[in-house]
């Protein structure tokens, strides 16, 4: 929080009525809207969701130590409390009202990644090209919410802001821009996650290219990055996007393109990427400890917004070399007794799972992979026929590799996936699980020595409790019991 917020800001910015204390001289260090986590001297937002109402924990955050609390009402045994009690019409708007107003004080550079895969790990990347005094949205804060969360972290020495922006519908990422103001930006891809709430592509489109229509009818865009080999996203800028706003573009088949993607590499053995680019007639090689070809263009995305920032080429080499993966994004593991697991548990989307299933069968092709597939969730009425493309592809890429491995699908529409798979595959061994928790004797069971595990799934399959079941029970890896199989 930038040091001269105090108290009486918050109560201006958001319109509230003082309650309780009106000792508002106070400097403001934090907000938080968590009362499990909430640290003495932090402001305490009462937040309702569609399972949870945080104004029932105002007593709690007031006696763990709350500097004042900002609230839609007080509750009666509050109401004589020590502290000031900052009234609002709507908790959420008052969060982005103060997000808003350090907006408002900030100078530096603000820049937006969207996307419907590679955000997080593009906006990571990004983070590390700009260098020190940077500020990235923690973890996936990508909503309106998290993006004024991300505001309110802000601090005095702070010389560049960056912002994930994802969505679940329309004019979410407008709401962000029209708040926050990012002055530069990328859209990674446009795919196929979320289709279901959208209603089709044409939704993701439209939902994803408000991050250029407000670049391009802002005064003070300083460039875009742009993603040649996406047609969708090359059609977003040129509808939305001046040709007179500085960009740049970069592409693995384009060799035309300010950033060319000239040659990929996984490491037969570990998975880790190598990537050469060109760039103004010169040769930059990075070496990154992640899984996965599309990490190439996640790389390139971050380049040309560094590039446009006015990092030089130079120091965005030196730089490279720090980035690392973003959790559950890509990241490799090594099990011990050669067994390799990638944990790329985050999330899935049929485009996505499609290339990391591309990016595993680049690895030794005498190792074995497991490849344990998580459902695709909000994908609606369309689950069904993207789950099939997937499992279709992937009989395909089995057959054209002959290479060995063992496919559990977990969750009710991977089914679709999995009976696909048979059609192409009916010799290979597949299994069903329910759940997360079923699946973990499953791939305990399963694994052996030299195996390359590749986990992905939505979020809510939680399939990262698998990957640290693995990673911190590794000796339950051998000493599961063999399942009955399920063909």
């Amino acid at each position: 929080m930038l040091s001269k917020t105090t108290l009486q800001d918050l109560a201006r910015w958001t319109g509230a009525q003082v309650l309780g204390s009106n000792a508002l001289t106070q400097p403001v260090h934090s907000v938080s809207s968590d009362s499990r986590t909430l640290k003495q001297g932090e402001v305490f937002v009462a937040l309702r969701g569609d399972s949870f109402d945080g104004h029932q924990f105002i007593a709690q955050a007031i006696s763990m130590g709350a500097l004042a609390i900002i609230s839609e009402h007080v509750p009666a045994e509050v109401k004589q409390a020590s502290i000031p009690l900052l009234q609002v019409k709507d908790s959420l708007q008052a969060y982005v009202a103060i997000g808003k107003a350090l907006r408002d004080s900030f100078s530096g550079k603000v820049l937006g990644i969207t996307g419907s895969a590679g955000k997080s790990s593009t906006k990571d990347m990004v983070g590390v090209l700009l260098g020190p005094n940077t500020l990235v949205s923690p973890k996936s804060y990508n909503n309106l919410l998290g993006t004024s969360k991300t505001l309110c972290l802000i601090e005095d020495t702070t010389k560049n802001l960056v912002l994930e922006m994802g969505m679940n519908g329309l004019r979410e990422i407008q709401a962000m821009c029209e708040n926050f103001r990012p002055e530069a930006g990328v859209i990674t891809n446009i795919g196929t996650a979320h289709i279901g709430k959208l209603g089709g592509q044409s939704g993701i489109y439209q939902a994803k290219k408000e991050l250029m229509d407000w670049l391009g009818t802002s005064s003070h865009c300083w460039g875009v990055g742009i993603n040649l080999d996406d047609p969708l996203v090359v059609q977003a800028i040129a509808e939305a996007v001046p040709k007179k706003t500085p960009r740049l573009t970069y592409s693995a088949k384009d060799s035309k393109a300010d950033i060319f993607i000239e040659k990929t590499q996984i490491n037969a053995q570990t998975g880790a990427l190598t990537v050469d680019f060109k760039v103004e007639g010169r040769l930059i090689s990075a070496r990154l400890p992640h899984f996965g070809i599309h990490h190439a263009h996640n790389l390139a995305a971050a380049m040309a917004l560094a590039r446009l920032a006015g990092i030089s080429w130079d120091l965005m080499e030196e730089r490279i070399v720090q980035v690392v993966p973003s959790e559950s994004r890509g990241q490799l593991i090594d099990l011990g007794k050669s067994i390799t697991l990638i944990d790329e548990s985050y999330n899935s989307n049929p485009s996505a799972l499609i290339s990391s299933l591309e990016s595993v069968m680049k690895m030794d092709p005498h190792r074995r992979k497991v490849l344990v597939l998580g459902e695709m969730r909000e994908l609606d009425q369309f689950s069904e026929t993207l789950h099939r493309e997937v499992g279709q592809a992937l009989g395909k890429l089995l057959m054209k590799t002959g290479q060995r491995a063992e496919v559990v699908c977990v969750g009710a529409d991977s089914r679709f996936l999995r009976e696909e798979l048979q059609e192409e595959m009916p010799q290979l061994v597949t299994h069903g699980v329910p759940d997360v928790d079923a699946v973990k004797p499953w791939v305990s069971a399963l694994l052996a020595p030299g195996d390359i595990v590749l986990v992905k799934g939505s979020r809510g399959n939680a399939l990262d409790q698998l990957v640290k079941h693995l990673k911190w029970d590794k000796e339950s890896v051998f000493s599961a019991g063999s399942p009955s199989q399920k063909k």
